[in-house]
């Protein structure tokens, strides 16, 4: 069962030249100073940025054709995808186990600064990046990610990119976010 309590499906498939494409715009595009990144070695379902009541203005008009198997699959992600050094590749589930021991309330109930407590929680962070979801042309992708850092450390979104001059960038679409 996923996150969502929806089944999950490991898909075994390779990744696309296109879906390796935008995952690499989404992290760069978010880790545009290219600090050192935790990042989930596997993707989650697209869900919550599609729930059938959902008014988000980046699905209006938005033809998507791998919807239904976006929302209930993941995939691992490799070295190949992200070959950056800047980027380590982790088990999400024992990536929070650390997350919770540097949780920036952690640090400051030992005596740490917020300052330094929240760049510790940063250090040991968690990106994660959904499966994605394109629509019918392939030229506009939705995907969704989060950065958790802590109990009350973290923000995440849905973008949608669409492909400008062979480069895929974010979409001026609103398609909400978080943060903690």
């Amino acid at each position: 069962m996923g996150e969502h309590g929806l089944e999950t499906a490991i898909s075994l498939s390779h990744l696309s030249t296109d879906e390796t494409a935008v995952y690499k715009a989404v992290l760069h595009q978010w880790n545009s100073d290219g600090h050192t990144l935790n990042v989930a070695n596997r993707t989650f379902p697209l869900v919550d940025a599609v729930s059938s009541d959902s008014s988000c203005d980046c699905l209006r008009n938005l033809d998507v054709e791998n919807l239904a198997s976006a929302s209930h699959s993941s995939h691992y992600l490799t070295r190949d995808v992200f070959p950056e050094k800047n980027i380590r590749l982790v088990d999400a589930d024992k990536q929070r186990t650390t997350i919770q021991t540097n949780d920036p309330h952690n640090g400051m109930a030992a005596g740490k600064s917020v300052e330094k407590a929240v760049d510790d929680a940063f250090v040991s962070g968690l990106f994660s990046i959904s499966e994605i979801a394109f629509d019918r042309d392939r030229q506009e992708p939705l995907v969704a990610y989060g950065f958790v850092c802590g109990s009350h450390c973290g923000s995440g979104g849905t973008w949608l990119l669409k492909k400008v001059n062979g480069v895929w960038k974010r979409a001026d679409r609103a398609c909400g976010g978080w943060v903690s």
